[in-house]
């Protein structure tokens, strides 16, 4: 959800290789704690024109202590990664593509062991660090590309991750952060059917990362869907659940997404 916070998004990480773009006048898209539950109230998401990802690839940074992330992390997310395409549950965006058919490809896994931010980062700061990284790995920037940012800590913050976008090099590209939600109460969304048997750590960031994905694919540049209060496509639902979600490769516990269609929250 569009939030001003500005006493969480103050200081600024200057990178000759990347700065917040100037066009944006809006705070990252915030995912709060789970006793902020989603609400239907705001009506139907609304297309602001924005720009959205029809087809959008993803890549995944790890920043910090390698060692305080749950050893099964990586596994576990590149397989949900490549398990969105072709899923019913990535099928909830088609409404919202334009014409587009969603579709999504993995890529790589990228890892910074320099320490992350001890507090909770500005934009500049996530598009910084993954520009740094692209140029450390003499990558080019994708301006359909997201890139998740997860760091080995988890600051003294009550939301769980969010996403945004910024320039690097010239181009616009989505960024997400996402803190090391492991046994932070306020991020997980508990075992409650069974889905898989990952650890709670990437269980936890297994749920917020798609819910930041949701929110990217349809609002890149937090100018394209939400509706009247602010709320995007997964704020709305925020903490809801009601059965495991299957992806072409397995199941998760994944939070639902909202449907313009039925004009309500949806488990696919």
């Amino acid at each position: 959800m569009k939030k001003t916070l500005t006493a969480l998004f103050c200081s600024f990480l200057l990178l000759a290789c990347s700065s917040v773009a100037t066009d944006d006048p809006e705070d990252p898209s915030i995912l709060h704690f789970k006793d902020a539950r989603g609400t239907a109230s705001g009506g139907n998401l609304v297309d602001h024109g924005g720009k959205v990802l029809p087809t959008s690839n993803t890549y995944a940074i790890w920043w910090g202590n390698q060692a305080s992330f749950p050893p099964d992390a990586q596994s576990g997310l590149d397989s949900l990664f490549e398990g969105l395409t072709g899923s019913s549950f990535l099928g909830v965006s088609t409404q919202y593509m334009r014409g587009g058919t969603p579709a999504s490809t993995f890529h790589t896994n990228w890892v910074d062991t320099s320490s992350p931010p001890g507090h909770g980062p500005s934009t500049s700061a996530i598009v910084g660090e993954a520009c740094k990284v692209l140029q450390a790995n003499g990558a080019t920037p994708d301006a359909t590309g997201i890139y998740f940012v997860y760091t080995s800590n988890f600051p003294h913050a009550n939301y769980c991750a969010w996403h945004s976008h910024g320039t690097c090099k010239g181009v616009d590209i989505q960024v997400a952060y996402m803190p090391n939600t492991t046994g932070v109460a306020g991020c997980d969304p508990g075992d409650l059917y069974g889905c898989n048997s990952y650890s709670q750590g990437t269980r936890s960031l297994a749920n917020v990362t798609t819910h930041e994905f949701m929110e990217t694919i349809t609002d890149a540049d937090i100018s394209a869907w939400y509706d009247s209060s602010g709320s995007e496509i997964g704020d709305k639902c925020a903490w809801k659940f009601s059965s495991c979600v299957t992806l072409t490769n397995g199941s998760w516990q994944l939070q639902q997404e909202w449907s313009n269609a039925i004009t309500g929250c949806v488990q696919q």
